[in-house]
């Protein structure tokens, strides 16, 4: 067997030669690539903080130099266009000086090294301190454009979230942050809001340039080149950094700490040779030493409004005799006819056919799969209603359908058929399975509080027990640090969590535990409606015994209706008021609970109280 040889690594010293050499013949992005960066552009500056898709190239460049910064650069320049290349904040470094070659080879522009002078910056790290004017464009290499990588891994989520403005758990990772240092400590990337609509990350600018994106005269464009993405802050756009209200942003340094060379001290400082500091952005560096510089309009156009006070830090430790944050409790309306939510003929059919595939199953037939179809009649034909401050069960055995209700009143499956109703959309005139996902992913947050079987589905194990009750009182547009600290105290110390692990991470805590965060949680935002699906199992005897009892102080403390989804009749003994019975994806029986306890009439339910009499 031979093996072909392979080709040997070319410099870049070698890769520059050859474009300076080809570059009067054609240059290193054809027109059609070219052609695609601008319209990926026009829609990026169309849509502010908006990511958008582009074709990206494989650049002659080594790993690490922004091959999405280039592409942008080079499919904007024209031949009348300036360029200024600045890596970090510096003119002269070799990736700034070698890109700088690479681009005036290929485009045959000008280029420059004075802000004033330029068309277009490309830059890997930095907004020149020169305020850039109207009529200047400024291009940075973005190493990650996702700022919801960090809280959210599937790709499919990530945009689903943008597509929602879903950015509960960016606040959550600020408030983490808060609780473990008492100030938020990330540098480049600090996530902004632009245009009061899309969450942009600011990767690769320190915080100190992110207040210099607000209503900024330039067009700034980050460039992706991994994630083959383009992003935009048009002109005069609102640029907002992410931050809680009673929580300034601050930027780096303190404003006394100065330059070693010009002595200024209102730039960006960085680490210079013999433990003292010098301005990031070397050109304007030495012209401050040339005295080529607008000082008084620099100092006034500088973030130093948000540079660190010690006095505005927050309160990290919860004090065990503050006022916890109680909500004011909401009143929960009810219909004429008295209910709070109604399901009216709910079913979900597994496979083809719909309502065809319903003749030939449930109980009478002994099974769910439809002789026509082969479909799965999960459940078909279930109605009821629950009154404001009363607790309906739904039990049957696994695989009764049960389960399957819940999830299609709470919006995690689609119904096949039926309705459901609530007295906060339309008055309860409006099905709320004829609302899009959007619309039932809010109801979740306001009206609809749940409670899963496996508290991992309902909890994110990796944030603290604090940080998951941010979770919901974020989305739901809380954005005092202090009032949801307060409020998340207020909630573990009613599901009896102690405050010294409110700060814990979810994963450290026991099952019983992670129930009662989970409960919490779901209580956050005073839920009209709460569906408690098997919220005991899995869970030994004695802890099931304490979930029971703090569930039902709960349920008699609030005026909220409640669903409570269970096969143990135990459970549903001890929590609910009226109960209907399940098998085989029909309900069989239905009754005040006790009633169908002492004296049970279906055949199965017979049996479900006799076992559980055992």
């Amino acid at each position: 067997m031979s093996i072909a040889p392979t080709t040997p690594a070319r410099s870049t010293a070698t890769v520059l030669g050859e474009i300076e050499a080809t570059a009067d013949v054609r240059g290193i992005l054809d027109e059609g690539s070219k052609r695609e960066i601008r319209r990926a552009t026009l829609a990026a500056v169309c849509i502010p903080g908006y990511q958008v898709p582009f074709g990206s190239r494989e650049m002659p460049v080594a790993r690490g130099w922004g091959s999405g910064g280039l592409q942008i650069t080079l499919g904007l320049l024209g031949g009348d266009d300036v360029v200024k290349v600045i890596d970090q904040g510096d003119d002269d470094g070799v990736n700034a000086t070698n890109l700088r070659r690479l681009i005036v080879a290929s485009e045959r522009c000008e280029q420059t090294q004075d802000t004033r002078e330029s068309s277009v910056v490309q830059s890997r790290h930095r907004i020149p301190e020169e305020p850039l004017a109207g009529g200047q464009t400024l291009v940075l290499q973005v190493p990650v454009a996702e700022p919801l990588r960090g809280v959210q891994k599937s790709v499919r989520e990530c945009a689903r979230m943008h597509a929602e403005a879903d950015y509960s758990m960016m606040w959550v990772s600020l408030y983490e942050d808060l609780v473990r240092n008492g100030v938020i400590t990330k540098t480049t990337g600090y996530p902004v809001l632009v245009d009061g609509r899309y969450v942009m990350a600011t990767t690769p600018i320190p915080r100190w340039d992110v207040p210099r994106l607000h209503d900024a005269a330039h067009l700034t464009l980050f460039g992706a080149g991994r994630e083959k993405r383009i992003y935009a802050v048009p002109p005069y756009t609102r640029v907002e950094p992410l931050t809680f209200d009673d929580v300034p942003y601050e930027v780096e340094g303190d404003g006394e700490t100065h330059c070693a060379r010009c002595g200024s001290t209102d730039t960006f400082l960085v680490e210079a040779p013999g433990d003292r500091k010098a301005c990031s952005d070397v050109e304007w560096c030495t012209r401050t030493i040339d005295g080529d510089v607008d000082s008084a309009g620099h100092r006034a156009a500088a973030p130093l409004r948000f540079l660190p006070d010690p006095a505005r830090r927050v309160r990290s430790a919860i004090v065990a005799d503050r006022p916890r944050q109680a909500a004011a409790p909401r009143p929960v309306p009810a219909t004429a006819a008295g209910w709070t939510l109604a399901a009216r003929g709910v079913g979900k059919v597994h496979g083809p056919g719909g309502a065809d595939a319903v003749p030939g199953t449930g109980p009478d037939a002994g099974t769910a799969i439809s002789p026509r179809t082969g479909a799965v009649v999960a459940a078909w034909d279930v109605s009821f209603d629950v009154a404001p401050g009363e607790a309906l069960g739904l039990i049957g055995e696994s695989g009764s359908g049960k389960s399957t209700v819940l999830r299609c009143l709470v919006g995690e499956e689609h119904a096949t058929a039926g309705a459901m109703y609530l007295t906060t959309v339309a008055d309860g005139r409006r099905n709320v399975f004829e609302l899009d996902d959007t619309e039932r992913r809010a109801l979740r947050v306001d009206t609809l509080g749940l409670v899963h079987q496996n508290p991992s589905d309902g909890l994110t194990m990796g944030v603290s027990a604090g940080g998951n009750i941010a979770e919901r009182l974020t989305a739901a547009g809380w954005r005092k640090y202090h009032e949801i600290r307060d409020r998340a105290a207020y909630l573990l110390e009613q599901v009896e969590v102690p405050l010294d692990r409110m700060d814990d991470p979810v994963r450290t805590f026991s099952g019983g535990m992670r129930q009662r965060v989970q409960i919490a949680k779901a209580l956050a935002t005073d839920p009209r409606v709460l569906l408690l699906d098997e919220p005991t199992t899995g869970l030994d005897a004695s802890v099931a015994a304490g979930v029971l009892d703090l569930l039902r102080k709960l349920l008699a403390e609030r005026d909220t209706a409640a669903v409570v989804v269970s096969h143990d009749f135990a459970v549903i003994e001890a929590l609910t008021d009226r109960s209907l019975v399940m098998n085989i994806g029909r309900v069989v029986e239905t009754g005040l609970t006790d009633q169908l306890f002492q004296d049970p009439h279906h055949p199965y339910t017979q049996r479900l109280v006799a076992a559980a009499r055992r």
